[in-house]
């Protein structure tokens, strides 16, 4: 038998999913809940900040608890655009460099792409894109080395399809998809600027860069995932739409 708190959290999300409570709108407030629930002042307490933590409602102070007004839970069409130049006049010459690090061990990296222990191994390339010879990207990607044959690592290195070498059909933009988009502050000298650092570049004069955070799981078509990546890209070349239905 569920708790008081989890029956409370459970009641309200199937009223928002529901609709009966709409984006934006009040819902019961706290004298509301215990008396209908018979519980606490503690117990709706809890239940409303794990739904506040959850996404599913905010809490203004002196006004009460409203539906969150976001994109949780509903379907939506979602599209990336590189903006590649921020000179329309000026032809841009497009690079990619691609460092190898070999194996490494990361074991949430690892436990994403399947394993359960976090101790396979793990191959992680970076790919540093440059337009005009500007830094606008890095792009660190990783699998389980034994996805890969004897030599399709260094092909890999070399600007081989990634598809062609895991024997995919097709390309694997078009395979499923799990993403995650933040931001963050890096500065100079920290771990996730190391590729630049390793070829002489960096992405601007400043000591510090707020950046897109990317981070994505692909998958095969049987729902086995492929590869993890995680990027970092300057505000200046990247932008989304999100529509919602």
């Amino acid at each position: 038998m569920a708790s008081k708190y989890e029956t409370i959290k459970q009641d309200i999300i199937k009223k928002i999913e529901s609709g009966e409570f709409s984006a934006g709108e009040k819902i019961y407030s706290e004298g509301d809940l215990k008396k209908i629930y018979s519980v606490s002042n503690t117990t709706v307490v809890k239940a409303l900040n794990d739904l506040v933590n959850e996404g599913y409602l905010i809490r203004r102070q002196g006004e009460g608890t409203f539906v969150r007004k976001n994109l949780k839970h509903r379907k939506v069409f979602f599209s990336e655009q590189l903006s590649l130049s921020n000179d329309t006049k000026k032809k841009s010459v497009e690079k990619t460099i691609t460092l190898n690090f070999g194996q490494v061990k990361d074991k949430f990296i690892a436990q994403q792409l399947g394993d359960k222990t976090g101790q396979r191994s793990l191959v992680k390339i970076s790919q540093i894109a440059l337009t005009n010879g500007r830094p606008w990207k890095i792009q660190n990607r990783y699998l389980f080395r034994d996805k890969l044959a004897k030599d399709s690592l260094e092909r890999w290195v070399n600007g081989a399809s990634l598809s062609e070498e895991l024997g995919l059909v097709g390309h694997m933009s078009n395979l499923p998809m799990s993403m995650e988009v933040r931001t963050i502050l890096l500065r100079e000298g920290m771990e996730e600027l190391e590729p630049l650092k390793l070829i002489e570049k960096r992405f601007g004069e400043e000591e510090s860069y707020s950046l897109f955070d990317i981070r994505r799981l692909i998958s095969g078509k049987d729902g086995v995932p492929i590869e993890y990546s995680r990027s970092f890209i300057h505000p200046d070349f990247y932008q989304i739409e999100i529509v919602g239905e």
